[in-house]
């Protein structure tokens, strides 16, 4: 039996797609890995802007690619914490010294949408081996 799942009512795409009408496996989504201090400002809906160096990786990901969320890991493996936030898109541009940002570096500045779901997150309070910072 497969299971289908669909996103939240009201989010939209950047086309202006209802997320609602998707099936799960229609969803794009970027994959992204923080370390522990950003990635708890974004599960908590504080930290509203992801910063990444405009280099090769990012532009391969980013560059003419539509996204509709995106699921952020501490850390690497099956069971570390996950948080699946919108994806609002992307600038060239400055950012948030609070939030991890260098003061007048340029970034991919990628823009970040509610907070849809948080997975594992027993393992950011040390209960399941937590990533370290």
């Amino acid at each position: 039996m497969t299971a289908h799942l669909t996103a939240p009512p009201s989010p939209q795409t950047a086309a202006g797609k209802s997320l609602s009408a998707m099936p799960c496996c229609a969803l794009r989504v970027l994959r992204l890995t923080l370390k522990r201090k950003w990635f708890d400002m974004i599960a908590s809906g504080e930290k509203l802007e992801e910063y990444r160096t405009p280099g090769k990786w990012i532009l391969s990901r980013l560059e003419g690619k539509e996204y509709d969320r995106i699921e952020f890991k501490n850390g690497y493996g099956p069971d570390v914490p996950c948080c699946v936030v919108e994806y609002l898109g992307y600038d060239l541009a400055t950012g948030n010294p609070a939030w991890g940002a260098v003061p007048g570096t340029l970034y991919k500045v990628i823009r970040l949408g509610r907070v849809i779901s948080l997975h594992n997150a027993e393992a950011i309070h040390g209960e399941k081996g937590a990533t370290k910072p």
